[in-house]
């Protein structure tokens, strides 16, 4: 997939199943990681990524242990750059994800991996509207032609499923 002359290839992935949080787990949001059954769901949808001929120049990720996991994965079989900006942490915005990209640049082909409800409301307001749908694993592909509102075309949206079925 290659974006038109003038535009941007822009790769959204929400962060594979994590380990539960709260006082009966010990574990803090920040520090869960992929579950085992994350982890390999993650490398089969990476490897059904680069089977639609996806690749990146950057993978830009939230700082949080299941993002860059994640990320890991991703990178391990489409490359890339891999760096973690704690502009994508949860809260995340539309103006934080293109001050991110823009801090690196002018990259071609960027993914950037983050958390839920912003994985859906980026994409929305990068698109004009509409309710996008990120379970864990999703991967959205938008023509970006200006990091903000209604400045992309979405491309396609891969639910993980899809994409670990893509190479079965």
């Amino acid at each position: 997939m290659r974006p038109r002359p003038g535009a941007m290839l822009l790769l959204l992935v929400r962060h594979g199943i994590a380990e539960d949080a709260g006082p009966s787990t010990g574990y803090r949001d920040e520090s869960r990681a992929l579950t085992p059954d994350g982890i390999a769901r993650m490398r089969r949808a990476a490897r059904g990524m680069a089977a639609l001929g996806l690749s990146v120049d950057l993978i830009l990720t939230s700082p949080l242990t299941r993002c860059l996991q994640t990320a890991e994965i991703i990178q391990g079989t489409l490359g890339g750059t891999l760096e973690d900006d704690p502009r994508l942490a949860p809260g995340m915005t539309l103006d934080d994800l293109a001050g991110a990209v823009s801090d690196r640049g002018s990259p071609l082909r960027v993914m950037a991996c983050g958390h839920q409800p912003n994985m859906s409301l980026v994409t929305s307001e990068l698109i004009g509207g509409g309710d996008v749908d990120f379970r864990k694993g999703t991967l959205a592909a938008l023509e970006v032609f200006s990091l903000r509102p209604h400045g992309a075309l979405l491309r396609a949206l891969y639910p993980s499923s899809a994409l670990r079925r893509i190479t079965s």
